[in-house]
């Protein structure tokens, strides 16, 4: 099991509320958002196991498999930034994984709301991006924030279709 950064939030719920409070991020900021990011691709695959819509699956699928790929961006942002490797940890070594995930029925308006919050991620890697001045590291930060979008995109898809 990968330690909890020092300084950083000790659960998924308190790291969500952390990231997304923050504006100019440090190292510890960047380590979190791996970790939440890793935890993404589980959250959405767990989340996936509440529908039997096969087309809504694939769409939750694809958004867990970009999860990772921004947990790996980041991880790629901290080596620039600082030299240091912090890769994102499976989910059996994410502490932010631990204890049981419910699988909850997935709604129309649920899966609306989680899209609202995809596509504040994109605005939360902007301004994250622009407090770096390291073109690649911003740059990285920046492709992250698009697919943020992305998965707000799948998501109101997904909504409809539960509705169609």
């Amino acid at each position: 099991m990968r330690a909890i950064p020092e300084g950083a939030p000790d659960n998924l719920g308190a790291a969500f509320a952390h990231i997304n409070a923050v504006t100019a991020p440090t190292i510890t900021d960047f380590k979190v958002m791996v970790l939440v990011e890793a935890a993404g691709q589980t959250l959405y695959d767990v989340s996936a196991e509440g529908t039997d819509h096969a087309g809504v699956k694939a769409l939750l699928k694809d958004n867990g498999v970009e999860e990772m790929k921004h947990a790996r961006r980041v991880s790629e942002v901290i080596r620039l930034l600082s030299g240091e490797d912090f890769p994102p940890p499976a989910r059996e070594d994410n502490p932010y994984l631990t204890g049981h995930i419910p699988v909850a029925t997935l709604t129309p308006e649920g899966l609306r709301k989680t899209a609202e919050s995809e596509f504040n991620g994109d605005q939360l890697y902007a301004t994250w991006a622009a407090t770096i001045d390291h073109p690649e590291a911003a740059a990285l930060l920046r492709q992250n924030g698009v697919e943020e979008s992305d998965h707000g995109n799948r998501l109101l898809q997904a909504a409809a279709l539960l509705e169609g």
